[in-house]
């Protein structure tokens, strides 16, 4: 079966037309993100003991600050407020409830950290939770979470929430 010179110059012009509509896509999108990169940020949701926490849980989940590769660029945020100073809800858990970190794109690696009481800044990493899912403590009390996820070829972001463990 042989193609005909005009059938091959259509494949040839669809195949340049199809290239130039993506570099274009991408392009548009990438003038979006940068100009509101916090919306193209992957999202969290943290699910207590299988149930979503939800979004409006106003106070619970802070992300706190960023860096992020675009194409052509690299937006950062740095933390605005001090650990001290975050304003922070606590929810209302029980103890040894499983919790778990969902994220709308895979991270390539988590870091879970967690310190005692809302104004301690003495974090200590929880080694059983880089898959994102770990208990929280048996110890009644309030308990700060930090959070350090990266995507190895976009960047980082770092969150903080708070729990009360009842």
């Amino acid at each position: 079966m042989k193609i005909s010179r005009l059938a091959l110059r259509k494949l040839l012009l669809g195949a340049v037309l199809l290239l130039v509509a993506a570099a274009i896509t991408m392009f548009i999108k990438e003038s979006l993100d940068t100009q509101n990169p916090e919306s193209a940020l992957p999202i969290l949701t943290i699910e207590y003991n299988g149930t979503e926490v939800p979004p409006s849980q106003e106070g619970f989940l802070y992300r706190a600050g960023y860096e992020w590769s675009f194409f052509t660029t690299v937006e950062r945020r740095a933390p605005q407020l001090a650990e001290n100073d975050l304003p922070l809800i606590p929810l209302d858990v029980s103890p040894q409830a499983e919790l778990e970190l969902r994220f709308s794109k895979e991270p390539s690696s988590i870091k879970v950290l967690r310190a005692s009481g809302t104004g301690s800044t003495e974090f200590l990493e929880l080694t059983d939770a880089s898959d994102g899912t770990f208990n929280t403590p048996t110890t009644s009390g309030v308990y700060v979470y930090k959070i350090l996820a990266e995507w190895s070829t976009r960047g980082y972001i770092q969150y903080y929430f708070s729990l009360n463990v009842r």
